[in-house]
């Protein structure tokens, strides 16, 4: 993109300043060079015998070499570009003043009858002049103001003398001089591009920071609005969750179950959209933690086969899962959420045949496989079918064959972590998925992992206080616990809920919304009210999906559910949290 007029003048001034700086850097070497490189001649002409010119002369330049090294050392390193200009100017006259004394030599001990003395001093003045050329050719006057009196006098003086010989050796010495101002022009020509390039690249950088802070703004704009929007949809659907799984138990006609079922479907599947929709959002702003332990494969796999066995039957498909007895090194929750959701595609897309889920240890790793024996999927399509919303054979959008969401969920977790997944198929000939898992060390298997614990319900005769500003949702959860045998109160506020307590209420496990009118959140009310309680079990719900909400709730100790809310999710967790009360209790009373 062509720079406007003011950023071009700015680039100017700027490769005005860098070029000075280079003639800068180049002093050293020059200076080195004029110390040394007169010391040859100087022996070669006190031999012929000129005595004090010579010592003059040289004196001369070795003044001049120390007023540039002092001048050289007077710029700070980091000086303004004025200060820099003023140099600039500087090493224009020491160019000039030492092209003079050097240019001197060439009539000062010019001696047309000693051709050796004659020759060593030419060659010495070409060395200089070419020396000179690298350090110099970042400004083409500089050299020139070097080059010219260093070689005019000896030309001239070459011109003036009676031999074809010496006239020939002028055109010469002029000829060169020539070449190196054509070549110190290419160079500073090469040198202006290169710093032209070296600043359009940093404008290119910039408006790329610009660009890309833009979309980070954008992104950011994006979650919040996710966020906002996600929190006032899941509010009547979480609500409607309640009411269905209410109303399930008070059905009673088959063609009224037939209806539920359509509801629970419809229900799943806009439950499914936001959680997927949700998990890329929160994996794309690397929201995602990663809780990696060295676990039995065996029981995870079994788990999954167990759950999707009905509905691999429903289909006439055989789903079968020969034992893997190894320990992996995973997070064992992403990890299962990156199975089911290869199992849930592979029972989706399969009409016939069967759906193997097993393992094969590769080296200091583990391939676990989901395979089908599906329509397959055709080569250019590899990849395509792991980016949102992408489904062969689909353009009507049945919801029948999901959403589109599954395997781009399912690459991205692969990254996250380091589970590299391969897919091998062909039309007709079903489909392969791999995941590449390391494998773990059995000595560091938790022993709760080794035997997990088996489910217990615990919620019968528990007193819990349910707060939240809906009052659809203080209802459906009213009769979601009564069915569960629960005792229910509800408070839709922080202070009506702040009030039962300081009446006397004593709830066995409290369960809150987070966003509550008044000045008080979900975590802030819950600490309020473990004041007056201690710290019974208790837990938030929420629609909000802010990752500010997570952190806030895992620095309370507290679980966090998103709406809407499974009501087996909810009872399991209540469950856990009351479980979890009771061993804490038991830990205190051995104490």
């Amino acid at each position: 993109m062509p720079a406007t007029s003011p950023a071009r003048a700015a680039h100017e001034a700027a490769i005005r300043a860098d070029k000075i700086l280079l003639i800068h850097n180049n002093t050293p070497l020059m200076v080195a060079g004029n110390l040394l490189g007169c010391v040859p001649l100087a022996v070669t002409l006190l031999e012929a015998g000129y005595g004090q010119p010579v010592l003059v002369w040289v004196g001369a330049i070795y003044l001049l070499t120390l007023l540039r090294w002092r001048h050289y050392r007077c710029l700070p390193a980091d000086a303004d570009r004025q200060r820099i200009f003023r140099q600039g100017r500087d090493y224009l006259f020491f160019s000039l003043v030492s092209g003079c004394v050097w240019g001197s030599a060439g009539v000062l001990f010019f001696d047309p009858a000693a051709v050796a003395q004659f020759t060593f001093l030419f060659l010495t003045l070409f060395a200089m002049i070419s020396g000179s050329m690298t350090a110099l050719s970042a400004r083409p006057l500089n050299y020139v103001a070097y080059a010219l009196p260093s070689m005019l006098p000896i030309s001239l003086n070459l011109f003036l003398q009676d031999s074809v010989f010496y006239h020939w050796m002028g055109i010469a010495s002029l000829v060169y001089l020539s070449l190196t101002l054509v070549m110190s022009r290419n160079m500073h020509k090469a040198i202006d591009h290169s710093l032209m390039l070296k600043y359009e690249n940093i404008d290119l950088l910039e408006d790329l920071k610009q660009q890309t802070e833009a979309a980070q703004r954008a992104s950011l704009d994006k979650s919040r609005f996710l966020a906002a929007a996600s929190h006032d949809l899941r509010q009547p659907l979480h609500a409607v969750n309640l009411f269905a799984e209410a109303l399930d138990a008070k059905l009673t006609t088959e063609a009224q179950a037939c209806d539920m079922a359509r509801i629970r479907r419809g229900l799943d599947s806009l439950g499914e959209l936001f959680d997927a929709l949700l998990d890329i959002s929160r994996m794309d702003a690397g929201r995602v933690q990663v809780k990696k332990l060295d676990f039995y494969i065996e029981p995870l796999l079994r788990k999954l086969a167990d759950a999707y066995s009905l509905e691999a039957r429903r289909k006439g498909l055989g789903l079968h899962a020969p034992a893997c007895d190894f320990v992996v090194r995973s997070d064992p929750v992403l990890l299962e959420r990156m199975l089911r959701n290869l199992l849930s595609n592979a029972i989706r897309y399969t009409t016939e045949g069967e759906i193997r889920l097993g393992c094969t240890p590769h080296g200091d790793d583990l391939d676990i496989h989901v395979s089908d024996t599906g329509p397959g999927i055709p080569g250019q399509n590899h990849e395509d079918v792991f980016t949102e919303f992408f489904q062969l054979d689909n353009p009507e959008r049945d919801r029948g064959k999901g959403l589109g969401l599954g395997l781009a969920i399912v690459r991205r977790l692969s990254v996250l972590l380091d589970h590299p997944v391969r897919l091998e198929s062909a039309p007709g000939q079903g489909a392969v998925f791999s995941l590449r898992v390391p494998l773990g060390n059995a000595e560091a298997v938790p022993a709760d992992i080794i035997r997990p614990a088996k489910p217990e319900n615990r919620l019968a005769g528990k007193r819990v206080l349910v707060i939240d500003n809906e009052a659809d949702i203080l209802e459906g959860m009213r009769s979601l616990l009564e069915d569960w045998q629960c005792l229910f109160t509800g408070a839709e506020s922080a202070a009506v809920a702040l009030q039962q307590v300081e009446d006397g209420l004593r709830p066995d496990c409290i369960v809150s919304d987070y966003r509550l009118p008044g000045e008080l959140d979900g975590c802030e009310l819950i600490a309020r009210l473990r004041q007056h309680t201690g710290k019974i079990p208790a837990m938030l719900i929420s629609g909000d999906t802010s990752e500010a909400i997570y952190t806030q709730a895992r620095a309370a100790g507290l679980v966090l559910l998103a709406k809407p809310i499974k009501p087996a999710q909810l009872r399991v967790a209540m469950m856990q949290e009351l479980r979890a009360r009771e061993k804490a209790s038991e830990r205190e009373a051995s104490e």
